[in-house]
């Protein structure tokens, strides 16, 4: 997630772990360039022994006061205030793991939206860098589905459902679009519709639609009005929905749901409400974190955890909150530590790691 800072700090937004605070900054706030729910949080920081010396707090969307988390974990702080409210309110299911010695992912999933997150204590004089996450986008290659396709004269394979799951973003040319959007037969009994459908169940935070932008407010006015459903399958719970409230045509448009849909979505759904039934869809980004069963992780949920306890570990990494199981090591704990020695560069230096008491040793 692409994030400002409040003091320029360029060695905090240049997505390099090897440029770090030079100076006595001890606080840092960053605004998020889209008020997101989070998912997890990353710190890598230069010195080991400064890891556990960074308070993190964040503020919720239309609250300006960020607060320090009344739950301490290694003496990093999470909490949030709900807008209005002057009550702290710890993070739910606040889990943490370290990647390395110098890297600690959190995770924490937020019901509503957060606007800003705010670094501070003496651990921030070694600070380089701060990834935040609102999930990764589980619509990705999922199985596509519309209510019918346009085929142009001569170019058969044109404007498939699975285009506004690629990958790929439109370019402002016709021969693009046919590639890269959907595009349902005109004047139609019925409105326009194109499904997803996940393999697994989705927990959603945010949902970003690429319009076509090839053919100016003719095509961008096709998607005014659309409606966006989110569902479970078989559904137990009333599905989400949000229905644009018109205006211009826009390239893109962003949907926050807040509070944050409440249950694992196995099904996103889209229709048109524009006269001539067309429904053009470019690309369909769903953010969020799969709904992986205990014990799995990864955006299928195909890969095996590792963790010391037997439990769950983090969807997004593998990594283990108790530590890795017995013989493994690594972010995700999939390494075999009888691979004894691995050569790593961190923060410009060279190290030598050994994985039979998982520790770093630097060599200069």
């Amino acid at each position: 997630m692409s994030f400002t800072t409040s003091g320029g700090e360029s060695w905090l937004t240049d997505s390099d772990d090897t440029t770090c605070n030079t100076g006595n900054t001890r606080s840092v706030t960053v605004t998020l360039d889209t008020s997101i729910p989070l998912t997890w949080v990353r710190v890598v920081v230069s010195d080991a022994v400064y890891l556990d010396e960074i308070q993190l707090s964040y503020q919720l969307s239309g609250s300006s006061t960020p607060l320090a988390c009344p739950v301490y974990l290694d003496e990093i702080q999470l909490s949030y205030q709900l807008s209005g409210s002057s009550t702290q309110l710890a993070c739910p299911g606040l889990r943490k793991a370290k990647v390395d010695n110098l890297t600690l992912d959190i995770e924490c999933s937020t019901t509503e939206p957060v606007s800003g997150v705010t670094l501070s204590g003496s651990g921030v004089t070694e600070l380089c860098s701060l990834y935040i996450s609102g999930g990764r986008n589980v619509a990705l290659k999922q199985t596509a589905q519309q209510s019918s396709r346009f085929i142009p004269d001569g170019v058969p394979n044109s404007y498939y459902a699975e285009n506004a799951v690629d990958g790929v973003l439109p370019l402002d040319t016709r021969e693009s679009t046919r590639s890269t959007c959907t595009f349902t037969e005109p004047y139609t009994q019925d409105p326009g519709w194109w499904r997803v459908t996940f393999s697994q169940a989705v927990d959603v935070t945010r949902f970003l639609i690429y319009n076509r932008v090839d053919c100016a407010q003719g095509c961008l006015d096709r998607l005014v009005n659309f409606t966006l459903t989110a569902q479970s399958v078989p559904s137990t719970a009333t599905p989400y929905s949000y229905t644009d409230p018109g205006g211009p045509g826009q390239d893109s448009y962003t949907v926050v749901p807040s509070p944050r849909i409440s249950f694992p979505v196995s099904l996103v759904r889209f229709v048109t409400a524009h006269s001539t039934k067309i429904l053009t869809l470019c690309e369909v980004f769903v953010f969020g974190e799969t709904n992986c069963p205990a014990g799995r992780f990864g955006l299928r949920c195909e890969r095996q955890c590792n963790c010391a306890d037997q439990g769950s570990c983090f969807v997004h990494s593998g990594g283990c909150p108790s530590g890795c199981a017995t013989g493994y090591t690594g972010e995700e704990c999939s390494e075999d530590v009888k691979l004894t020695t691995k050569q790593l560069v961190k923060s410009g230096r060279r190290e030598t790691y050994d994985k039979t008491v998982g520790q770093v040793s630097r060599l200069c």
